[in-house]
Order: C-alpha cells, then structure tokens, then sequence
C-alpha cells in the first residue's frame, strides 16, 4: 500500500552536556584509582618489610639470650642463666602465630623450654643455699618447669624429669616445710625407665636419709651404676647417702665404694679422700672393732693399694705423715707382710722418738710381736 508508513529506525539519544562531562572525567578517576592501589600495596610492602624486620631482630635478641643463658650456665650463674633463659622465652611468645594457628610450639619455644629444663636439672643437682635462703625459694619454680615437661615428653627424658620432681621434694623437706612423698615419683620414674639412675640413686638416698637398712639401699645404687650414664654423679650421691647415715656399717660399705672406684679408674676427689683418711686416723688398730670389719669387707692387699694411691701421693698433708704410715704398717700386717710392717714401726720409732703414747706404745707392741728375735 502506497501510504504504508514506513518503519523509522530508532536513533540514539543525543548525549547532554552532563553526561559528555561525566565521560570525560572518567579517566581521572582511573588514575586515582590507580594511584590509591599503588599506595596500598607500599604501605603493605612497608609494613610486611617491618614484620620481617621486627621478626629477625626478636630471633637475633632470642639467639643472643640463649647463649647468653649457656654460658653462664657453663659459669655456674644459675639465677642469671634462668633469667636469660626467661627472657628469651618471652621473645618467643611475641606474635607466636605457629602456636596460635597450628596450637603446637615453635621451634624457638620448645628448644627454650628443652634448655629451661636442662638448667632445672643441673641446678638441682648442684645446689647450693646462701646464707637466709632455704632450698623451697629455688626448687618452687624449678618444680614448675620440670612438670610442665613431663607432661610434653616421654621416654627417658620423662623418667629424668619425674625423678628430679623427687628429689627437689627431698630438697624441700630439708626446710622443715610440708613436702610430698618422693617415693612415688621415683617410683612412676621407675616405671617409664626401669633402669633409670636418677631414679634409682636418689631413692637410694631417701632410704638412708630416713634411717633404712643398707640391704634395702644397696640395689637401687648398683642399679644406678648399671645404667651406664651419670655414674659419677651416681658415685656421689652414693657416697653423701652413707656419710650421711653413719655407721660402722656404712663406713666399710663407703670403704668398698672408693675401692671400687680405684679399680674402674674412677676419679676420687680430695673430699673422699680426706673423709677416708678421717675414718682410718680412727679406726686403723688392731683393737678397733670397725677396723676388723673394713678387712672384712676389702681384702687387706687392696685396702694397701688404695691407701698408697690417696696418702702417700706428693700433694698428701706430711703433717699426717706419723698417723698415715702406723696405719699403714697395721695394713702391711693385715696382709702378712710382717717384716714390712716391723720396718716401717722401727723406722717410726726412729723419725719420731718423742712420738704420744699412743704411738709408743703400738710401735713397742708390733716390734715384739713381729720381731723374729722375741
């Protein structure tokens, strides 16, 4: 049809002035846009650089502590090195994130706490009290210390730490103040590690310190050797635990041990020494019921042994020299050796004529007894 409208196509709208502007302002906006992500992700650099930062000197200032705290571990400064050690440890809690996203420690916090440990046991075997001071002002927060590990470790390091936990309850009963029972603890300790010698030796101990029978002691200290580590800390609460408890008995018994030690070529220090001595400038006679016993105990030849190897080494006190060699001539005697034994009295009568009665009158008596011409 001739007067059929035809279809006009749509035409776009023409723009107004506004929105002309608004698309030519656009790119401004890119640019700030731009701008204010580039300035986020300095200030995260910036403030990733100064974790980073912050993270390296808090591990340099922890290292620097820890050996620090060795140190004067190795120096013998126990409350200095505790307080490296604390400090360092508190360095490691600063923004712990392995501990706060995975709930397990740090590499950083479980060595610190390992070495807290460690200084814990050194400290309680080496104890020492200053003058107003009581053993419960140090062991209190070495208990704590010691618990916490033994809750986060097993095996012998935990048999370690719980025979420790006994002993620092020893220590605090020394104080007169309500401690618990170690017994138990040396017990548990000894059912994690049967052969412990921590265990073994300070219970050991406990025994004797409370009156027990030698019988009952005396495996828990062979035990305490047998376990091959810590023998010579082993050897010296062996040796405190029978000095403690006096007797004729334990005195032979402790005659044994340094016999034993002269033997394995364990070293004896001057305290045994003199506390050996002293027993012999007591006993060493013929009459003395504890001498009879200490040949009872260690074979006369060994007992000379021993005795020339700690009295009549060059560093021995010569003011002792007349005490040391009657009770030497006595040992020589003891072994059979008479005409031994009858020159070193003869040669005593001759170094010391105005020797005490004592002395005379044991000289005069081994010269006619040994004497072949009496």
């Amino acid at each position: 049809m001739s007067n059929a409208r035809r279809k006009i196509p749509n035409k776009a709208p023409r723009s107004t002035g506004k929105e002309q502007g608004q698309e030519t302002s656009f790119p401004w906006l890119k640019w700030i846009g731009g701008i204010t992500a580039l300035l986020s992700l300095i200030f995260a650099i910036r403030q990733a650089t100064l974790l980073i930062s912050d993270y390296g000197e808090r591990q340099r200032q922890i290292e620097e502590l820890y050996q620090v705290g060795k140190m004067q571990q190795n120096a013998g400064d126990y409350p200095a090195a505790w307080t490296s050690l604390e400090q360092a440890l508190e360095k490691a809690d600063e923004n712990n994130l392995t501990s706060k996203v995975f709930s397990r420690l740090s590499k950083d916090r479980r060595r610190l706490r390992e070495a807290q440990e460690d200084l814990a046991l050194l400290w309680l075997q080496r104890i020492r009290v200053s003058q107003g001071q009581t053993f419960s002002d140090i062991v209190d927060k070495l208990i704590f210390v010691l618990n916490r590990g033994v809750a986060n470790v097993k095996g012998t390091r935990q048999a370690d730490l719980l025979a420790h936990i006994g002993w620092a309850y020893f220590l605090k009963s020394r104080d007169s103040s309500a401690a618990p029972d170690p017994k138990p603890v040396y017990q548990q300790a000894l059912q994690i590690d049967p052969s412990n010698p921590y265990a073994h030796v300070y219970w050991a101990h406990w025994l004797m310190w409370h009156g027990g029978e030698l019988a009952e002691a005396k495996p828990h200290f062979r035990a305490a050797l047998a376990a091959g580590r810590k023998r010579e800390y082993v050897r010296n609460i062996q040796i405190a635990a029978l000095l403690n408890a006096r007797s004729d008995e334990n005195e032979a018994e402790f005659l044994r041990v340094v016999n034993d030690m002269r033997k394995n070529n364990e070293p004896i220090d001057d305290k045994i020494r003199n506390q050996l001595y002293s027993i012999y400038y007591f006993s060493c006679d013929w009459e003395d019921s504890r001498f009879r016993k200490f040949l009872a105990v260690v074979p006369a030849n060994e007992q000379i042994q021993l005795f020339r190897l700690l009295f009549y080494a060059s560093d021995f006190n010569q003011g002792r020299e007349l005490s040391r060699d009657a009770c030497y001539a006595t040992l020589l005697e003891a072994a059979g050796r008479q005409e031994d034994a009858l020159n070193v009295w003869l040669t005593l009568r001759e170094k010391y004529p105005n020797a005490g009665t004592s002395i005379t009158n044991r000289s005069e008596a081994a010269r006619k007894r040994l004497s072949p011409s009496r």
